[in-house]
């Protein structure tokens, strides 16, 4: 008996729900499917499947074997793709699912860099802020920046942290003052990230740890951090926003920082993926390639 294609038959029969539809899967007849089945059944010393003319139900036995098959295939599929991409180099496609904002701002320059050791391998770079079904739409990796994740059967690797910092022009504070408290926020001009969880009222933390909770609104607000930097940057008012993203401003004077004795939550920066067992090998070396690279920049935690 070819145990390896008898676990594959009996996969099928399970995960369809018929012989007949796993003998229509596996491109051979019924016959062949329940010759396996029954070999597997002699083999295993019980009856794995409760069989009639109009139904057929997992024995207790056949859920735990099933169990059994079903993690054999899936480390032989894994060993033996990892062994083909070892051979033959990293090579392929890898969808990636990534936010609008940070991958404009610096994202790109490390998935660039990633593809320039292993040039091989191409890229689908899908850029959105919405939440993805990964199964559904066919993405290999999602990348999202927030303060935490909910609760998910995906794999989450944290990445990097994304330290936030409240900033405007200087002209917008020669205007109106520099705060030295949250409170004097109320009534400026703030520009809230329209998807972000805070997006109604800002909290900070002070330097002896009592909260501050400030409700924040103003004449502009976007669902895109870019967005709103320019708009910061043109005077329009105060942002919240990733401290990646306004570095060089902060540098160059463009923007000047406020408040930064006061702590905000940062928000951080996932890949997720849907599972390890089926992670390909290109998957794998981006996701390391991207944590050690944006730790180099901005350290973990």
């Amino acid at each position: 008996m070819d145990r390896h294609l008898a676990m594959q038959c009996f996969c099928r029969v399970v995960e369809t729900g018929s012989l007949a539809a796993a003998a229509r899967d596996l491109d051979c007849s019924r016959a062949v499917v329940s010759k396996y089945v029954q070999q597997l059944e002699d083999w295993a010393g019980s009856r794995l499947l409760a069989r009639t003319t109009r139904s057929m139900q997992l024995t207790e036995a056949g859920t735990r074997f099933y169990a059994y098959c079903r993690r054999v295939m899936d480390d032989t599929e894994q060993t033996l793709s990892q062994l083909r991409e070892q051979s033959a180099g990293l090579s392929g496609r890898v969808v990636i699912s990534a936010p609008v904002s940070l991958t404009l701002a610096f994202l790109g320059e490390h998935l660039h860099a990633f593809q320039r050791l292993h040039p091989q391998i191409e890229l689908d770079v899908r850029l959105n802020d919405r939440p993805v079904d990964l199964v559904r739409e066919g993405v290999d990796l999602a990348l999202r920046g927030q303060a935490r994740l909910g609760d998910s059967s995906l794999v989450a690797v944290q990445l990097m942290q994304l330290p936030r910092v409240l900033c405007a022009a200087p002209s917008f504070w020669a205007a109106h003052g520099l705060p030295e408290h949250p409170e004097q926020l109320r009534g400026l001009n703030c520009l809230p990230y329209r998807l972000g969880e805070d997006a109604g009222r800002w909290l900070f933390e002070g330097p002896g740890g009592e909260p501050h909770s400030i409700e924040v609104d103003g004449s502009f607000r976007a669902d895109n951090s870019l967005l709103l930097i320019d708009a910061m940057r043109r005077g329009v008012g105060i942002g919240l926003v990733p401290e990646p993203m306004v570095r060089e401003a902060l540098a160059r004077g463009e923007l000047v920082a406020a408040l930064g004795e006061y702590r905000v939550e940062p928000r951080r920066l996932f890949a997720l993926y849907p599972s390890r067992s089926h992670l390909s090998g290109r998957v794998r070396a981006l996701v390391d390639f991207l944590k050690q690279s944006l730790a180099a920049r901005v350290p973990l935690p």
